[in-house]
């Protein structure tokens, strides 16, 4: 028993020693080493790499690995990705892989949509070359809100006309198929469009002129106004209200109150949120009591925080000051909340 006692100390003393050993040997081991501890990590991963957590594949591990992934994965990857965390290195090495060294042109719609607005990153010359020829691309693309600068618009629309040429201003067929990729007109082309052309765009168009440029909305509404268009706002219907949608925002403020006002409810909620701050007291008493019930409680929300003050302008001023400042549409609005 005392021999097996003294057999299992030693061991226990050998084992300490074999501990420290080892621990000094890590403190210098040279960094060069480590690459084979990266490729058996990826190795055991492959058979597991489409799995939704494998998102550590994007922002991790050497180059060299990370070419391994074969495009198909990497779709899958970027769908489940939050792509606004991937480094722009990254994203150009992940574009190099999916098309392969060729261009856009190879490219479908399921290969934007999964990299969505990491196209704001990719070479400008490969995108020019975005194959619009396939009614499946151009859908996509006028369909989708991917975020992208309007620069990278400017370029999605320089390709559009290598294929539909520069007189697609002429066609309402083409410009109804257009949607996002309006915005990426300049405001001088825009302006070709006639009247005539004009009252044949659909109302889906409208609704995608979100990502326009002031000049780009102005150009627009200067277009509907025209008289042989929808002419001036006094003039509009629901209709027209409804059918134009966000241009309504641009109508100057000493228009707003000759709105007709069973046009009034066809304003909508989204347009209450965009229109300026100052045109809002330019609504009568009437046009609020006619608003949408939706529409009507965005305007009493923004009255009020347009008329609120913050601690240090009260303390500024004394009280006949703050009553002063109350709009009239405000005392509209006060009494509708008491209604």
């Amino acid at each position: 028993m005392v021999h097996d006692s003294i057999q299992y100390t030693k061991s226990i003393e050998n084992m300490v020693i074999d501990y420290e050993d080892d621990k000094n040997s890590m403190i210098a081991l040279a960094e060069q080493e480590n690459i084979h501890f990266y490729d058996d990590f990826y190795d055991e991963m492959d058979s597991r790499i489409k799995m939704e957590n494998s998102m550590n594949m994007i922002f991790f591990g050497p180059v060299s690995s990370f070419m391994r992934i074969d495009a198909e994965s990497l779709l899958h990857i970027l769908t489940f990705t939050k792509k606004h965390l991937i480094p722009i290195s990254r994203t150009i090495l992940i574009w190099d892989l999916i098309t392969d060294g060729k261009t856009a042109a190879f490219l479908y719609s399921r290969e934007y949509l999964a990299l969505g607005p990491l196209l704001n990153f990719v070479p400008e010359e490969d995108l020019y070359y975005v194959n619009f020829g396939d009614k499946s691309v151009l859908s996509f693309f006028a369909n989708h809100n991917l975020g992208l600068h309007s620069r990278k618009y400017g370029i999605l629309a320089a390709s559009y006309r290598r294929y539909y040429g520069d007189m697609w201003y002429e066609d309402s067929d083409y410009i109804n198929e257009l949607g996002y990729l309006i915005c990426g007109f300049p405001a001088h082309i825009i302006s070709k469009i006639t009247p005539a052309v004009f009252k044949k765009i659909d109302v889906e168009i409208f609704k995608k002129l979100s990502l326009c440029s002031v000049n780009q909305t102005k150009t627009l509404y200067n277009l509907a106004t025209h008289k042989n268009a929808y002419g001036k706002p006094y003039k509009w219907s629901s209709h027209e209200i409804t059918k134009l949608d966000i241009l309504f925002i641009c109508v100057p403020k000493e228009s707003i109150s000759s709105i007709r006002l069973e046009a009034i409810p066809a304003i909508s909620k989204h347009i209450m949120e965009m229109i300026h701050q100052d045109k809002l007291e330019y609504f009568t008493k009437q046009q609020i009591l006619r608003m949408n019930p939706e529409a009507r409680r965005m305007y009493i929300i923004r009255v009020q925080l347009r008329t609120s003050l913050d601690t240090s302008q009260i303390a500024k001023q004394d009280a006949n000051a703050i009553k002063k400042s109350v709009p009239l549409a405000l005392i509209y609005v006060f009494t509708l909340i008491l209604k």
